[in-house]
Order: structure tokens, then sequence, then C-alpha cells
């Protein structure tokens, strides 16, 4: 509905008497017994068309159901996607969750490393007295 158009008499007149069914707005699946497969039929009236008598009603003031059109379908909302971002902006908040745990048990880590140190040089000595 997006453009103005001056529509001819004969659509316009069309517009007023025409009576759709739904197998002249929606394509049909039929089923060949023959064949014993089944295949889509198009429409009789293709979209285009169909959107013409759609606007042809309209300027008339006929509403488009009442000639066997589908009512219009709400628009869709549009679906939110955040950018992807950089890995390290990604990982921005793991990285800073993991220094704030390393930052916590430093105390422990150090008194660990002290320990083990000690550990060492207690290896190192000799039983020997020189």
């Amino acid at each position: 509905m997006s453009t103005h158009r001056k529509f001819s008499f004969k659509l316009l007149s069309k517009a007023a008497n025409i009576k759709l069914t739904e197998a002249d707005i929606k394509p049909q699946l039929v089923y060949n017994a023959q064949k014993a497969k089944s295949f889509w039929r198009p429409p009789q009236v293709s979209r285009r068309i169909q959107n013409d008598l759609r606007k042809a009603c309209i300027v008339q003031d006929i509403k488009p159901e009442s000639i066997g059109l589908e009512p219009l379908r709400p628009a869709k909302s549009l679906r939110y996607k955040p950018n992807k971002l950089e890995r390290h902006e990604r990982m921005q908040a793991d990285r800073q969750a993991m220094i704030q745990r390393n930052l916590e048990k430093m105390p422990q880590t150090i008194q660990a490393w002290k320990e083990d140190k000690l550990k060492e040089l207690a290896k190192q000595k000799t039983s020997m007295p020189f």
C-alpha cells in the first residue's frame, strides 16, 4: 500500500463484483492418485493481482475480506541481535571475574608457595654437621 495508483475502470468494476474462493487465493496441495504423488498447484490469482484488488477495494471503500481476500497480517517485529564485538570485548566480563577470584585466592597461594620453598630448603640441607 505504499504507492498511490490510478486503477482502471475495468479493475475497479472487477473489484466490486468479484467473489474469490480459497482455491483462487492460496496454493493447494493436490494428490495425484495415478502417480501416487502430490504437488502444489499455484493460486489462480497471483499475489500482485491480489494486492491490486485489495488496493482497488480500499479506494472504493469496500472491505477486502468481503470479496474473499485474506486480511492483512500484522508486521513481524524485528529481532534484536547484538553486535558480535571482538573477542577481547566479549570475554572481558569473564576475564574480570577470573581476576577477582584469583585475587581472593592470592593469600593462600602465597602461603603455599612459601611452604614449598621452605620444604625445598630443608631438602637441600645435609644431615652432616659440617
